[in-house]
């Protein structure tokens, strides 16, 4: 029997793909789990017109990520860090500060993309890379001042 799989089954294969199991799996396992459903021709139909749904979706989240990627590279952000009489920083500039401050300009990015292990503790020019969905990848620029 000839099946379209609704999520994915160990061993089986991934959400959407259209697998051959035999008929006791597919009517006392896949389908009362709500694991799949019989390829029939109008399931196959709607199948296809999901995936070419879903196909030109992610292509307008590629072009729009790819362009806030192109924006990220023109972008300088300026943050000042309080800083003690041996150079030793109060604080650190986070993830979730670089993704407020490019908000404040109109740049959504979550801080998740924001590649940053541990926060910025040193002033300077610092670069920080920003890994978007699609494998998309920009980098922007942080420039930290010392506060004394």
């Amino acid at each position: 029997m000839k099946v379209i799989l609704r999520k994915e089954v160990s061993k089986l294969g991934g959400a959407g793909e259209v697998k051959q199991v035999r008929d006791g799996y597919a009517r006392n396992f896949l389908t009362p789990q709500g694991l799949a459903e019989p390829a029939t021709e109008k399931s196959l139909n709607a199948l296809s017109q999901r995936l070419a749904a879903h196909k030109a979706r992610g292509e307008r989240e590629r072009s729009e990520f790819q362009a806030i990627a192109e924006k990220l590279k023109n972008t300088e952000l300026r943050f000042m860090l309080k800083v003690g009489e041996q150079g030793q920083a109060f604080g650190s500039i986070t993830a979730q500060d670089i993704a407020e401050k490019l908000a404040e300009q109109g740049i959504k990015v979550e801080k998740s993309w924001i590649d940053l292990e541990h926060g910025i503790k040193t002033a300077g020019e610092h670069e920080v890379q920003v890994k978007f969905p699609h494998q998309i990848v920009s980098a922007v620029k942080i420039s930290i001042a010392a506060d004394a």
